[in-house]
């Protein structure tokens, strides 16, 4: 079975982690809202979601916004309008139809699955226009004057970062990599993509840098070098704004003609399968698609 960072088994809440990463959680929303300026549609996919903490950026540009993630817990801490779909499910197993959503994103998801390869072909498979896909770069700058620009790490088109305990000793034995920019252009093209936009991120993350140079004034140096340090793939995280090759306009304009049953592949009414007799919609107004419960 394909390994996917499953927050509930440690029961840990995802909001914890940005409270004192303001300066990288802006950065990746200045870049959002400058690919999303001009765009609005039918459907968009926050794939790996979480709480929602991207959701002010899509929700009022696209008449279903739908939140996807793996953890439940987290889709339950989601603070919103009750527009926002909350579904919970896999990322290799997604359950929608072919090319039935129109754009999506997914961001800080792919360094924690096993098989990025299978997660984009599936990405591309229920996607029809256009989606972000944020990567974490194995060959940023800072990570290349480490290894002193050893040509072995550069060619290695994924690196794996080692398990470490935390402060409490807990060990994360959970699944990190790092990509090369390379690997992932050539897995997104042989996925029914074409690369469209190139953007460098949260380049001057760096732990002295944030404690010495005020937030607005690295933010500026960002948009300032955004563009020549996209051209070399300078900074640790790297935004693709992916187009489908062949694109579908099917148009669905109801989430029931979205979503399908992960185990027939029926169509869903209010959340059940009649085929399979299985409901997918919980008390909570959450889509679980991880623990489905027989209709009585």
């Amino acid at each position: 079975m394909k390994k996917i960072q499953d927050y509930d088994s440690i029961n840990y809440d995802y909001r914890c982690y940005w409270k004192d990463r303001e300066y990288e959680n802006l950065s990746e929303q200045r870049i959002l809202k400058k690919i999303l300026k001009d765009k609005n549609g039918i459907s968009f996919i926050d794939i790996g979601g979480a709480y929602g903490r991207l959701t002010d950026l899509y929700k009022d540009k696209f008449e279903i916004p739908i939140l996807f993630d793996y953890s439940l817990k987290n889709l339950k801490k989601a603070q919103f309008d009750k527009k926002v779909i909350r579904i919970c499910g896999d990322i290799y197993n997604m359950p929608f139809k072919d090319d039935s959503i129109q754009s999506g994103m997914s961001i800080r998801v792919l360094h924690h699955i096993e098989d990025p390869e299978s997660a984009i072909k599936e990405i591309g498979r229920v996607t029809s226009d256009f989606f972000i896909l944020e990567f974490a770069n194995k060959n940023n700058f800072l990570s290349l004057l480490r290894n002193k620009f050893n040509p072995k790490f550069i060619d290695k088109d994924t690196y794996e970062i080692p398990h470490k305990s935390d402060s409490q000793g807990y060990l994360n034995d959970q699944v990190f990599l790092n990509f090369s920019p390379n690997f992932i252009k050539k897995t997104v093209l042989k996925n029914k993509f074409f690369v469209k936009g190139i953007y460098s991120v949260s380049n001057f993350r760096e732990r002295n840098l944030k404690k010495v140079f005020p937030l607005k004034f690295l933010l500026s140096l960002e948009d300032i070098f955004r563009g020549i340090f996209s051209k070399i793939y300078f900074g640790p995280s790297i935004f693709l704004y992916l187009e489908k090759r062949d694109k579908k306009n099917k148009s669905y304009k109801r989430l029931e003609d979205i979503l399908i049953c992960i185990k027939c592949k029926g169509e869903l009414k209010e959340g059940k399968c009649n085929k399979c007799k299985i409901n997918y919609l919980d008390k909570s107004g959450i889509f679980n698609f991880r623990s489905p419960l027989k209709i009585d």
